[in-house]
């Protein structure tokens, strides 16, 4: 196993990643000296795939064990069923603070850290992510929360969990199309910050994707490694370090947005487009060079990710969506560009006919 600390002094903690990395959770908890209840927050998925894996585990626990589930699909990550989740998770522990376990990939581990994060003003919480996305990305960095109708992650909280275990052996549940989902966020890793991993990932992806080892173990922790080191520079998003890990994200999440959510395209697929966008917007201002765009999407591509937006899609829509992203700055877009691979800088006030120039050609 593999073993990744994120430094943020009284608030780090390890991510610990190989097969069969989810027994170490009871030696976590027993380090973290917790003895109350714990409550596991699935989706029913997860649930049904995954309990042969965990089942065994939680058994060993001495700590009383509720386990609950939401229905999987993002628009678990509403207020609705966050408030249901907050309520069901008093009745089971009444009056004891639980440790939240966060079994399953972004939407509930979202989800949870953002109902640890509020339940009894914060609760202790475990990230153990069971897609490829949340092992490589959304359980690492303490950013939760839930969406609004019109737009994604309006309302959340920076809470870091107390560990992260990533079990690989959890991703062989996974349909092709989630694999595919967490190649995406591999990618938005390799382009903002080492061209040598890029490198490695044009020569190497078949046997990722096909999850052999050692490689799926050695692109997890760079990858971990990578927002680890983001993280502890800038936890809270005040630096202009952590937006980097946005790249593809602003309008991959207005076309998330603006097909309701339908998984039309899942968010893998909707930051894939979203990459080519920024870097197509990126070359037209004469910042990226065209042959990196090319390499980027040749890569994408060979993930089995796409590269166009389907004609259905309404970009009018697109454009209302993105219109409420976050990281609009006193009525400013502000968008993540590659310069290179490897490198990306942080553009403000992009032209708005840009944006729309680029989306219709994207378009079909």
């Amino acid at each position: 196993m593999k073993k990744i600390r994120v430094n943020l002094k009284e608030r780090g903690y390890n991510i610990i990643i190989g097969r069969g990395a989810i027994s170490v959770l009871p030696h976590v908890i027993k380090k973290l000296r917790f003895k109350g209840p714990l409550v596991v927050l699935t989706d029913t998925v997860v649930a049904s795939k995954t309990a042969h894996i965990v089942m065994p585990v939680l058994s060993s626990l001495p700590n009383e064990v509720h386990r609950l589930a939401v229905p999987s699909t993002e628009r678990s990550k509403s207020i609705e069923v966050f408030q249901d989740t907050v309520q069901r998770i008093s009745r089971k522990t009444r009056t004891h603070r639980p440790l939240i376990i966060a079994l399953g990939g972004g939407v509930v581990g979202d989800l949870a850290g953002f109902a640890a994060a509020t339940y009894r003003r914060g609760v202790p919480y475990i990230q153990v992510p069971t897609t490829l996305l949340a092992h490589v990305d959304s359980s690492i960095g303490g950013k939760v929360g839930i969406d609004l109708p019109h737009a994604k992650n309006l309302v959340g909280a920076f809470y870091q969990p107390k560990a992260v275990i990533a079990d690989t052996d959890f991703l062989r549940t996974l349909p092709a199309r989630q694999i595919k989902n967490g190649m995406a966020e591999v990618i938005k890793y390799a382009v903002i910050n080492s061209g040598e991993f890029f490198r490695y990932l044009e020569k190497h992806i078949k046997d990722v994707m096909a999850l052999k080892h050692p490689a799926i173990e050695d692109v997890i922790a760079e990858c971990a490694a990578i927002k680890a080191w983001v993280v502890e520079k800038d936890e809270r998003d005040s630096k202009d370090i952590r937006i980097a890990l946005n790249f593809g994200h602003t309008l991959g999440h207005a076309i998330e947005s603006a097909t309701e959510y339908s998984g039309a395209y899942n968010h893998g697929e909707s930051v894939a487009i979203g990459m080519l966008l920024a870097g197509e917007m990126a070359m037209r201002l004469e910042m990226f060079p065209e042959k990196d765009l090319l390499r980027m999407k040749a890569l994408i591509r060979k993930a089995g990710l796409p590269v166009r937006i389907g004609s259905a899609v309404s970009l009018k829509k697109v454009m209302e969506s993105h219109g409420y992203d976050k990281k609009f700055s006193s009525g400013v877009n502000r968008f993540v560009l590659p310069t290179r691979i490897g490198s990306v800088e942080v553009i403000e006030d992009i032209p708005e006919l840009l944006i729309k120039t680029v989306l219709k050609e994207y378009v079909g």
